[in-house]
């Protein structure tokens, strides 16, 4: 099929309701793959899971060590509980990503995590060095969930979100890796919360195939205002209120069907396609580059294949392929109150991540080299 656009949120193609079902078997999900660990807990998203385990840990926690390279809503349950962060540096390399961690540090809690998929991100070696000291780790798997290996075995907790990969209203995992969790009343999300979330899913659904009533659109954009406002006012209540919440009835039954091996092989060969011609078609660019030069497509699945760009370009760069319907995202606005060391921030304000979701294939792909071919041209 032709796309109308390619990025931005998933769609769902038809709508369900909120109605009981039979508990979902863990060794079933994704073909075994969030059967880890001693106990697991699908939650409504990947900062609920956060604050879950938090909740879980039974030593007094006051200081957690985060790597400076995150989003707005990892910090977000540690900074409702009152819980202080100290921040090791992420920084750009030859290879790409590299970390200056203090082994060290004097810490309740270290926080480890991985980015866009690449297994070369991750950090085992640090999680290791933090377990022989007897300090609680969290590795937040999110970005290496369909890697291989997706985590480190030697981490207290994981937690991840899912709705990051799949079209799903709702959906965040914590998993412990040894011992049950402890006794807690998890409630359903508001039926309107995911109702809103359905709904702008199934609009958009509609507007991407173009299978929509006219009479109800005069202009074609009315619906598309429509999806977006609904997208929006779900994620602004989901930043608001986050706490002890399940993943819905509807996102259970959609991961329940989901084919993880199809999705794993659909997002390597795109990343590789994307890795190929980056090198090859952008070689003359100075100012376009990807972030890892390579793609072991054995062991890594690509959230998003992320590139570097110079700064002051990336803005205009990103207007370009909004114009040609491209939405490629930014990882990730800095958060706010966030004091960065200059090489940090150098991250937040020149990476962009191109699209490589399960939802396209090698004609989007070329259609994404095609629009950067074509900034090229017009800004050289």
């Amino acid at each position: 099929m032709d796309f109308k656009e390619i990025g931005s949120e998933f769609w769902l193609d038809s709508g369900g309701s909120i109605e009981d079902m039979a508990p979902i078997d863990m060794g079933s999900l994704l073909g075994g793959a969030l059967n880890i660990g001693a106990d697991q807990r699908l939650l409504l998203s990947g900062r609920t899971a956060i604050d879950y385990v938090l909740w879980d840990i039974q030593a007094p926690i006051k200081r957690v060590y985060m790597p400076s390279y995150c989003c707005q809503s990892m910090l977000q349950p540690f900074i409702h509980r009152g819980i202080s962060m100290d921040f090791y540096d992420v920084i750009l390399d030859a290879r790409g990503l590299s970390y200056t961690i203090d082994l060290n540090r004097e810490t309740d809690i270290f926080f480890a995590s991985s980015y866009f998929g690449y297994d070369c991100t991750n950090m085992d070696e640090a999680i290791g060095e933090f377990k022989d000291r007897n300090i609680i780790v969290i590795e937040d798997t999110t970005h290496r969930l369909l890697g291989e290996p997706s985590h480190c075995k030697r981490a207290d907790y994981l937690i991840a979100s899912l709705r990051k990969w799949f079209a799903l209203p709702t959906g965040g995992i914590a998993i412990k890796m040894g011992g049950e969790f402890k006794e807690m009343d998890i409630s359903p999300p508001p039926a309107d919360l995911v109702n809103k979330k359905v709904q702008a899913m199934i609009k958009k659904g509609k507007y991407i195939k173009g299978n929509y009533i006219k009479e109800d659109y005069i202009q074609e954009e009315n619906i598309k205002d429509e999806f977006l406002r609904l997208f929006s006012e779900f994620n602004l209540a989901l930043g608001q209120n986050y706490k002890n919440m399940g993943m819905d009835h509807i996102s259970k039954k959609l991961l329940s069907k989901i084919n993880i091996e199809e999705i794993r092989e659909k997002r390597r060969q795109n990343a590789d396609y994307l890795h190929s011609n980056l090198h090859s078609r952008l070689r003359g660019s100075d100012y376009i580059k990807p972030l890892f030069k390579d793609i072991n497509i054995k062991s890594d699945c690509p959230l998003f294949v992320p590139i570097i760009i110079d700064e002051g370009i990336r803005d205009p760069l990103r207007t370009y392929l909004i114009k040609n319907d491209i939405f490629c995202p930014v990882h990730w606005p800095i958060p706010q109150g966030h004091k960065l060391d200059f090489h940090t921030e150098e991250i937040y304000k020149r990476e962009l991540s191109l699209i490589c979701d399960q939802r396209y294939g090698i004609k989007e792909m070329q259609s994404m080299m095609d629009s950067l071919e074509g900034f090229i041209s017009t800004y050289d």
